[in-house]
């Protein structure tokens, strides 16, 4: 069987191929009968050597390929006729990869294959040196006629992220309602390896009884960023109770002042950064949150209130972070300090 793991997720991809390794039988002879090859630094023709070994008192061997796709892809792209050596090795990989025996479970992983290019969508090679015009199928058409088969291990969405995050549980017999799944996700974004030791860690905090949005707040390692939030909200609102209540929340959370401010800080400079990307044409919030190397949690947050503010202010919000900083930081009263900043900032002045 040839598998295609593409835009593979690294949590999805180790899960699955743990499955296919299991799948070889003891464990012992599972490992010599698994080989891993860089897609760089070979070929098809190599590849096929590989899966055409005899498996070792096993009936398959794994053979996993990482790369080569997505190798094969850019240089194809930066080629300008489809005779280059790149759409000659497609061609073969094409034409060839039929060949792989039944004994083996041939894995492609790879990231980055662009389904607008030749590789994915096939090309025709011209006639020449009396070879007649070729025809190559692409990747699409070989899973359409059943040569490989496309497996599904992308990262989910931020719309299908909730949905991953349900399936999980049930499948791990987790209980857990829909607003604590909704928080799980906007604190931790896709990071699928994450999400999964978080559920772990919850429903052994929870012990058999629902997990509920209020211990995913208490529990999950980023739920300390909401409260942040809460109190940019309230800054952002100008809602003095709403800022102190989420002050006092840090307070028994035992946020530092100096741990305070710094993540003020970090929040307001994600605001001007957010700001100055929603200026860009179409700047959704995923793309923002990878222009940035951000979570898409934060940046939803931002976005959210990034109008409410004009650069000059945020310029200024910044200086007068950093005097706060230096006082609390050269003998000033801490507590007093932060105190008076949220009723400055809540009354619009600094």
């Amino acid at each position: 069987m040839i598998h295609l793991f593409l835009n593979a997720d690294e949590y999805l991809t180790a899960q699955r191929l743990a499955e296919l390794k299991a799948g070889l039988g003891d464990p012992e002879m599972a490992g010599l009968n698994t080989a891993e090859l860089t897609g760089s630094q070979t070929d098809i023709a190599h590849i096929l050597a590989e899966a055409s070994l005899m498996p070792f008192l096993a009936e398959k061997r794994l053979i996993i390929v990482r790369g080569h796709l997505d190798y094969l892809d850019k240089r194809m792209a930066a080629s300008k006729t489809t005779d280059s050596a790149a759409h000659n090795e497609a061609a073969l990989w094409s034409t060839r990869l039929h060949e792989a025996p039944d004994s083996c479970d041939l894995v492609f992983v790879d990231h980055a294959v662009d389904k607008r290019r030749a590789l994915w969508k096939g090309f025709t090679q011209a006639a020449a040196r009396g070879q007649p015009e070729r025809k190559i199928a692409g990747i699409e058409a070989l899973v359409k006629s059943g040569v490989a088969k496309l497996e599904a291990v992308a990262t989910p969405d931020a719309k299908t992220l909730p949905q991953w995050i349900q399936q999980r549980a049930r499948k791990e017999e987790i209980s857990i309602n829909g607003e604590a799944v909704a928080v799980m996700a906007d604190f931790v974004g896709p990071n699928l390896r994450q999400l999964d030791n978080e559920l772990e860690k919850l429903s052994l905090y929870a012990y058999k009884r629902t997990i509920t949005a209020q211990d995913v707040r208490a529990m999950v390692s980023d739920a300390s960023e909401e409260m942040i939030w809460n109190l940019t909200d309230g800054l952002c609102q100008r809602n003095a109770r709403a800022a102190m209540q989420a002050l006092c929340d840090l307070r028994r959370n035992d946020q530092s002042p100096i741990g305070m401010i710094t993540s003020i800080a970090k929040q307001y400079r994600l605001l001007i950064q957010v700001k100055t990307a929603m200026q860009q044409p179409g700047a959704g919030e995923e793309a923002i949150a990878r222009q940035l190397g951000e979570k898409p949690y934060p940046v939803k947050k931002a976005m959210g209130l990034a109008g409410r503010y004009s650069f000059t202010e945020l310029e200024q919000i910044m200086d007068r972070l950093v005097r706060v900083d230096m006082a609390m930081k050269t003998g000033a009263n801490q507590a007093t300090e932060m105190d008076v900043l949220v009723a400055e900032l809540t009354k619009g002045r600094m």
